[in-house]
């Protein structure tokens, strides 16, 4: 199968965007999509969703994307909800994919879903809630130190970067700290700087 295309993958996000606002499941986009709105753009497969999710809006979820244009387990959400670990929503004709993270309890977390922000994210005028540009930095040096994976210090670069003079770089620094990410911070603002 070939990779799923950026348009189908906008058009599974629009959607999904969609359903979740019309099914009032409060939501932000994280991850390297969230990266991309707001730094350099690079390739990326999937779209990761946090929403606050409740048992409530399951079966309202399940029944907006129908087999066969969707793949999406009933079963599965209601495990990930308890489990608090991501579910997916798979359209199969295009291999676009979606992970829904169910709204994690930890304070960085709930923080940034309360400094969400709305902002148009195509040509077309669509918006949607996204992760502040300062947690989306915050949030990709927590992944390195996690993963080590080097497209996560591209993406906070890319942030930075893109938007240097317009981020709360002091608000950073602060979290940082807090967060013992401050190192890692310290060597991607040497190489900020650089650029």
């Amino acid at each position: 199968m070939e990779p799923v295309r950026e348009y189908e993958l906008k058009a599974l996000f629009t959607y999904v965007v969609e359903v979740l606002e019309r099914l009032d499941i409060p939501y932000m986009v994280v991850g390297g999509f969230a990266a991309i709105l707001y730094g350099e753009p690079r390739l990326t497969l999937d779209v990761d969703v946090v929403a606050d999710m409740q048992a409530h809006h399951v079966t309202k979820l399940v029944q907006a994307f129908p087999i066969p244009d969707y793949y999406i387990s009933e079963e599965g959400i209601r495990d990930s909800l308890t489990r608090r670990y991501p579910f997916n929503i798979i359209q199969p004709t295009t291999g676009a994919k979606l992970d829904i993270v169910p709204l994690p309890s930890d304070p960085f977390t709930l923080g940034a879903f309360e400094r969400r922000q709305r902002l148009v994210y195509d040509e077309a005028g669509h918006s949607a809630a996204f992760i502040a540009p300062e947690d989306i930095v915050l949030a990709k040096l927590l992944a390195f130190r996690q993963t080590g994976s080097e497209k996560h210090l591209r993406d906070a670069r890319g942030v930075l970067v893109t938007l240097w003079g317009k981020v709360d770089l002091e608000r950073i620094k602060a979290d940082a700290q807090a967060l013992h990410i401050n190192n890692q911070l310290k060597e991607l603002l040497e190489i900020v700087r650089s650029d």
